[in-house]
């Protein structure tokens, strides 16, 4: 019995019985509909953002190529007959 008591005192044995407890402590917080409904609603914020990106991105495209033409417009680079298909 004594030998068992000292096996407790090993340091091995806390970190085992220790990480089995995380792991069920880990496990419940996951379960739980609270840690769901943060994990969603972080990822709809997440693809939201995405979304707000990608819009951004083609906006500013969009004004790019506006400046590019404007430009080559000016340099006169760009034909007539471009200019009028486009209007």
């Amino acid at each position: 019995m004594r030998n068992c008591i000292d096996c407790l005192k090993s340091e091995k044995v806390r970190w085992f019985v220790g990480g089995a407890v995380a792991l069920i402590v880990g496990k419940k917080i996951l379960k739980s509909d609270a840690t769901r409904s943060a994990c969603v609603k972080t990822i709809a914020k997440a693809m939201k953002l995405q979304s707000d990106a990608a819009e951004s991105f083609q906006n500013m495209r969009e004004d790019a190529q506006d400046l590019c033409y404007d430009a080559k417009q000016a340099a006169g680079i760009v034909k007539e007959e471009q200019t009028q298909e486009q209007a």
